[in-house]
C-alpha cells in the first residue's frame, strides 16, 4: 500500500517543493536586490538582508514540504479518502481481487472459487454429497461429515464441542462449513490450506472418525458396489477410488455450500429495504469501529479468499480482559504453539446468528455476548450502563456502497443490541441443503 503512495502522492509533494525553492530564490534575489539598492546599503547590509529574506523563504519551503508530507501520510492510512483509488468487483473465479480499500462494502459472490477456475461437475458434486452424508467413512460406522456439520441449519452442530468416534469428546467447537469454500485457511488454527486438504483430517482424527489411514477409508469406499460406478463415472477412470479422489468430491460438494442470499446481501445489491434501521445502524458501528479490519466483508473474515490486497493478517490474538479468564479463552494456544497467548483464525460471521456457541472452546453462549467480548479483547473497548443518547440515522448511498460509519465515544446496550442484529442479517432465509446444481439436474417428480 505505501508502494502505491510512493508513486501517487509523493513526486506531486517533491514538485511542488521544488517549484516553491525556485521561486523563493528567484523572489530573493529580485527583492534583495531592489531593497539594497533603494535603502543604499553597502556590501555587509546586503549580505546581512539576503539571510534573513533566505531563512524567511527556507521557513515557508519546510513548511510546504511538511503540509505536502503529512496529507500523503493522512491518505496511506485512510484510503476511504482518496476518491480516485481503484476499486474492482468481484470476480467468482478468483480468489483475490486487487482493490484498494475504499469504504466500499461486497456482497457474495453467486458462486464460490475452484482450484481450476473451471465450473463444477454436476456428477462430482453429487459423490461428494454422498460421501459428505456416508457414516461408512468412520470406523465404527456411526460418524459422518453431516454429524457435525448439519446443513439444515447453521452447519454446525451447536455444541461446545463436538462428539465423535464411541463418543469421545473434541477439544474445539466445529467451525461452521457453509461458505467455507471462501476461506483461504481451514481449522480455528488454520493448518489446512484447502477444502480438500481439510477434509482429510477427520478421517484419520482418532477423536472424530477415527479410521487408522487413508488406506483404511479407500478399502471401506470399495467395499460398497454403487460407489465403484460413481466415481468411475465422476472421475472418467476404473481405478478412481483414491483418497484425493474422495477428498476432491467431498470438497467439491461443500463449495456449493453457500449463501449467497442473506438480508445483508440484497441490501448491498440495491434492496433498501432489505435491512432495518437498526441493522444498518449496527452496520455502520460495524464500520466505524473497526470490525471490518478482521471481519472483512463478503466473507466476514480476513482468512477470506476474497479480500482487499491490504488484509494479510488472518490470525489475531485475545488481548487481555476479564472475559479471557471467565471464558478460558488462553487455555488453549491455537497455531501460537509456544507462545504464552492464542492465535486463532478469523472465522467468518456469515451464518453466526445460527452457530452458537461461540469461540474455539464453545465457552460463550449468545451472540451478544460473544460480541462484548469482542469489543473488550479485540477493540479494548468496555459497555457502560445505559445512557440516554438519540439514536443516530445512518445514510446509506447504494451507488458508491458506503455507509456513514458511527463512532461513538462510549458503547452503551443499544450499540450491542444493533451489532447483534447486523450480525442476524448475514444469515439465509433458508439453507438450501441441496445444492441447486443436483437440484436442477435431477429430473421432476
Amino acid at each position: 500500500m505505501f508502494k502505491l503512495y510512493e508513486t501517487d502522492v509523493m513526486p506531486d509533494t517533491f514538485t511542488i517543493m521544488l517549484i516553491g525553492a525556485c521561486a523563493g530564490l528567484l523572489a530573493l534575489f529580485a527583492i534583495s536586490g531592489d531593497l539594497a539598492r533603494r535603502a543604499g546599503l553597502t556590501a555587509p547590509g546586503r549580505i546581512m538582508l539576503s539571510a534573513g529574506l533566505g531563512l524567511g523563504v527556507l521557513s515557508i519551503s519546510i513548511k510546504v514540504f511538511l503540509v505536502g508530507f503529512l496529507m500523503g501520510t493522512i491518505e496511506s492510512y485512510h484510503p476511504e479518502s482518496r476518491e480516485d483509488l481503484p476499486s474492482s468487483p468481484i470476480d467468482p473465479s478468483a480468489t483475490t481481487f486487487e482493490s484498494v480499500y475504499t469504504g466500499r462494502w461486497y456482497a457474495l459472490p453467486e458462486a464460490a472459487p475452484t482450484p481450476d477456475g473451471a465450473p463444477l461437475e454436476i456428477e462430482r458434486v453429487k459423490l461428494g454429497e454422498r460421501l459428505f452424508n456416508d457414516p461408512r467413512l468412520s470406523a465404527d460406522g456411526t460418524i459422518a461429515c453431516s454429524t457435525c456439520h448439519k446443513l439444515s441449519s447453521g452447519g454446525d452442530d451447536n455444541a461446545s464441542v463436538s462428539s465423535g468416534l464411541l463418543a469421545q469428546r473434541g477439544t474445539r467447537n466445529a467451525p461452521s462449513v457453509w461458505n467455507a469454500a471462501f476461506l483461504s485457511r481451514l481449522f480455528w488454527d488454520g493448518r489446512a490450506g484447502s477444502l480438500e486438504e481439510q477434509a482429510k483430517g477427520p478421517l484419520v482424527n482418532p477423536i472424530e472418525m477415527g479410521m487408522p489411514s487413508y488406506d483404511a477409508v479407500v478399502s471401506a469406499v470399495a467395499r460398497v458396489p454403487s460407489y465403484q460406478a460413481a466415481f468411475q463415472t465422476a472421475f472418467g477412470a476404473k481405478e478412481a477410488i483414491t483418497i484425493d479422489n474422495i477428498t476432491l468430491a467431498i470438497a467439491d460438494f461443500e463449495r456449493t455450500l453457500i449463501t449467497p442470499d442473506t438480508a445483508y446481501d440484497r441490501f448491498v445489491n440495491g434492496d433498501a429495504s432489505a435491512l432495518t434501521p437498526q441493522q444498518q445502524r449496527g452496520m455502520a458501528l460495524f464500520a466505524g469501529l473497526g470490525c471490518r479490519g478482521c471481519h472483512r466483508d463478503p466473507v466476514f473474515s480476513a482468512a477470506g479468499k476474497i479480500k482487499p490486497a491490504g488484509i494479510q493478517k488472518p490470525f489475531p490474538i485475545f488481548k487481555n480482559s476479564p472475559y479471557v479468564a471467565k471464558y478460558d479463552l488462553l487455555a488453549d494456544r491455537g497455531i501460537s504453539g509456544t507462545r504464552p497467548t492464542g492465535l486463532w483464525r478469523v472465522p467468518s460471521l456469515r451464518s453466526a446468528a445460527d452457530t452458537a456457541p461461540y469461540f474455539h472452546n464453545g465457552s460463550v453462549g449468545t451472540l451478544e455476548e460473544a460480541v462484548r467480548v469482542m469489543v473488550a479483547t479485540q477493540l479494548g473497548r468496555d459497555v457502560v450502563p445505559q445512557v440516554s443518547r438519540s439514536r443516530p440515522v445512518v445514510i446509506w448511498d447504494a451507488e458508491s456502497r458506503k455507509i456513514t460509519p458511527l463512532r461513538p465515544k462510549v458503547l452503551i446496550n443499544d450499540d450491542i443490541t444493533d451489532l447483534v442484529a447486523f450480525l442476524e442479517a448475514l444469515s439465509p432465509r433458508q439453507y438450501h441443503t441441496t445444492p441447486a446444481i443436483l437440484t436442477e439436474s435431477r429430473p421432476q417428480p
